[in-house]
Formats: structure tokens, C-alpha cells, sequence
């Protein structure tokens, strides 16, 4: 069984292995229908499976909750191993039957047996009140589940409860390192596994780790906003340009790491206009350009290896967080204190940035970054005109103009868009 997107993948490639002559137009044609020929089984009955699953899991602990206060301690232990161990029993049965679908739903009966066990039996011998404590020992419970089965929805389970766990500590303005070990377990098995679904998850749980632990690390080491948000965006344009690479070597994943470094850039940079904290003093100054000065070496490096980055690349790289550092940069006095880059100075270059990331999505192929070059671009133009015109006009007029130039930008956008993906289809084909 092949994945859709293998097959829509594999195809692109033939294309382009034809063109540079290493696969016979009829050895493409073989390797096309060879997908063409495989069936794809739904994979509906597994994912109702799997919720079913959940709905069980939950409804006995609702049954053992509901009743606990009438059982006595031997029947509750009891209780609670018999359906644990017999769940588990279950998956093994259905997976040496080969239903691997319907063996990751009983695990999934099972670690949610195993989190009711942990609360109920804490409740139970009055053991102290540790939420925090409860969510990780359930998240290692369900992390050792899945390396030793090598489970994907173990594997799911575990992620979601190692967010809910540092979600938890981050609530109350914690700083929360220890995160990262067992993070780096988790990603270790998607990684092992090759499994999409879950890298992305370790992507999108260290990115929430990362922003939650933002405010109270800046307020340790006396960073302010601004700092901050230099320092967030080298790590998400370092993150995009080694997606860059890894896709250039081949591998499938890269493409999506480009995604989440760039769309990081962007927001980043926007969010930059609405901070009016400028730094806190020279010396972060001098901090920040030395930590800036990564992003052209790393880039610079990677044109090496792929031609299609130019200098203008290298450059357009190295605005992200020089263009925040100018943000929060004291251009003058306002009221006797210093006053940051007023719109006027940022808004172009966010502009000017929005063009290039079109260009540089056609350049490579890239039609993410095409959408995300246009998307920005127009969510910077309304923004402009809220800022602009909102106190100006009168209300009717206000959303009358703005609704005209919406539905005229609307489809001038597009257009433009649509031309751009054309050009990139023509180019790629």
C-alpha cells in the first residue's frame, strides 16, 4: 500500500528523471502503472476504529470512577490490571492476525486504562495532589508502549500528553527544560518509524514548547520582546534553510520544514510592527548582530551546495531578524523617550520581503511559499489600510472603501497568484 502522497511525489520525480535522461519514458510508464495497479484500501473502518477506541477508554473510566467508593481495594487493583493487561492481550492476538489497524485500538484502550489507573490508584491511597506529575508518568507510560511495540497511535498518544504535561507547567510560568528529553525519545520513534503525521507533531510540539517558554526566559535573562523575537526568528529561518537542504539531498520531509521555518519568518516579522518596546540597551545590540551574523554564514554555505540560492537569497534571509532588530531600533525621541521604526519603516521592507518570497517560491518550486508570499503580502496591505484609514473616515465610508479594495485586490491577487503558479507548472514540467 502506497500513500497518496508517495504516489504524487514519485511521479513528479519521473518527470524530472526523464528530462535529465536517467529513466526510459517506457520504464516510467512500467513504474506508473505498477501505483496505478495497487490497491488502496480505505482507511475509514481503522479510524472509527481507533475513535471507538477512545470512546471505550473513556467510558470505563467514567464506570470505575462512577463506582469506585463500593469496591474494595483488592477488587479495584484488580480491577484495573485485568483490563489493562487483557487490552494489551487483545492487541497482541489481533496484530499476530495481522489487523494492525484494529491492534492499535485496543492499545489505545489500553494507555487510557493505564492514565485512569494512575489517577483512581493516586485517589486511592490518598497519595498528593500532582497533576503535572500524573500527565508525565502517563506520557511515559504510553512512550514506553510505543517503542516496544513500535506503535504509531501509542506513539500519537504520547506526544499529545508530553504538550498537555509542559502545557501544564508553562500555565504557571515555569520554566520547563526537562520537556526536551522526553521529546527527544518521541521524535527519536517517528523519525525510526518514517511516519509522517508524527514528525509533524514533534514539530508543532516543539514549536509550542518553544513560544511558551519565551516570556519566562526573557524575564530571566533580562531579554525583552524584541530580543526575543530576534532570537525566535534565526532559529525559524536556520530551521528553513535546513529545510532547503534536506530537500535538495532528497529527503521527502524537507519540503515541510521549509513550510514551518518560513511561515515562523513571517509571523515573526509582522508581529514585530505591533511590539513598541524598543531593546533593552547596547549591549543586547551587540549580542543580537553577533547571533544575526549566523544566518548569512549558514545560508552563504548552503549556496554552495545548491545553485539555485543567490546572494539576493542570502540577503533576504538575514532581513527576517535584521528587519525586527530595526523594529525595536531607537530612531528618535517621543515625549523625551525613545521612540522605535515608525510603520512607514518597517511596512515596506515587510512588503519588499512578501515579493521575494514569491519569487523565490517559483524559483524552487515551491508553491507553498508562492501562497504564503501572497497571503502575507495581502494581510500586510489591510493591515496598513485598518491602520491608516480606520481613524480618518466615517464608519460607512471606512467599510465601503475597504470592501471595494478588498474584492478589487481580491482578484487582482489572485490572478497574479494563478500566473505565478502557472509559470512555476510550466517551469517544473
Amino acid at each position: 500500500m502506497r500513500p497518496f502522497s508517495y504516489a504524487k511525489r514519485l511521479t513528479s520525480d519521473l518527470d524530472t528523471w526523464i528530462a535529465k535522461d536517467w529513466v526510459t519514458e517506457e520504464n516510467a510508464a512500467h513504474i506508473r502503472a505498477s501505483l496505478d495497479g495497487e490497491e488502496t484500501p480505505s482507511r475509514l473502518p481503522i479510524v472509527i476504529t481507533i475513535l471507538g477506541a477512545v470512546l471505550i477508554g473513556f467510558s470505563i473510566m467514567a464506570f470505575v470512577a462512577a463506582n469506585w467508593a463500593e469496591m474494595s481495594k483488592g477488587l479495584r487493583l484488580g480491577l484495573l490490571a485485568v483490563t489493562m493487561l487483557s487490552t494489551y492481550g487483545v492487541a497482541a492476538y489481533l496484530h499476530l492476525r495481522n489487523q494492525a489497524g484494529f491492534a492499535e485500538a485496543a492499545i489505545v484502550i489500553g494507555i487510557g486504562v493505564f492514565g485512569a489507573s494512575i489517577m483512581l490508584i493516586g485517589q486511592m491511597y490518598h497519595l498528593p495532589s500532582d497533576f503535572s506529575a500524573g500527565l508525565l508518568a502517563w506520557a511515559l507510560g504510553a512512550l514506553v508502549t510505543a517503542w516496544a511495540v513500535q506503535s504509531r497511535s501509542a506513539l500519537i498518544a504520547t506526544q499529545l500528553l508530553l504538550m498537555g504535561w509542559t502545557g501544564y507547567e508553562l500555565f504557571d510560568g515555569s520554566l520547563h527544560l526537562v520537556y526536551l528529553l522526553p521529546w527527544i525519545a518521541a521524535t527519536g520513534l517517528a523519525v525510526r518509524l518514517d511516519w509522517t503525521p508524527a514528525k509533524h507533531l514533534a514539530l508543532i510540539g516543539l514549536f509550542f514548547w518553544m513560544f511558551g517558554n519565551v516570556p519566562s526566559l526573557a524575564e530571566k535573562i533580562g531579554m525583552g520582546p524584541i530580543e526575543a523575537l530576534v532570537i525566535l526568528s534565526i532559529i525559524f529561518v536556520l530551521l528553513w534553510v535546513g529545510g532547503i537542504l534536506m530537500e535538495h539531498k532528497g529527503e521527502v520531509f524537507g519540503s515541510a520544514i521549509q513550510a514551518y521555518g518560513a511561515l515562523g519568518a513571517i509571523v515573526l516579522f509582522w508581529i514585530g510592527q505591533l511590539i513598541e518596546e524598543g531593546l533593552q540597551g547596547q549591549g543586547a545590540l551587540y549580542g543580537l548582530l553577533a547571533a544575526i551574523a549566523i544566518v548569512p554564514v549558514v545560508a552563504f554555505f548552503t549556496s554552495r551546495k545548491i545553485e539555485t540560492i543567490a546572494l539576493t537569497d542570502i540577503a533576504a534571509f538575514s532581513i527576517f531578524p535584521i528587519g525586527l532588530l530595526i523594529a525595536g531600533a531607537p530612531l528618535g525621541t517621543e515625549n523625551g523617550e525613545l521612540a522605535t521604526a515608525p510603520l512607514f519603516v518597517i511596512a515596506p521592507l515587510f512588503l519588499a520581503i512578501c515579493v521575494w518570497l514569491i519569487a523565490f517560491g517559483t524559483k524552487l518550486h515551491n508553491r507553498f511559499l508562492i501562497n504564503l508570499g501572497f497571503a502575507a503580502f495581502g494581510a500586510e496591505a489591510l493591515y496598513l489600510y485598518l491602520e491608516t484609514f480606520g481613524s480618518l473616515l466615517d464608519t460607512a465610508a471606512f467599510f465601503a472603501i475597504g470592501g471595494i479594495l478588498l474584492i478589487v485586490g481580491g482578484f487582482v491577487w489572485e490572478k497574479l497568484r494563478r500566473q505565478a503558479m502557472a509559470r512555476d507548472q510550466e517551469v517544473s514540467s
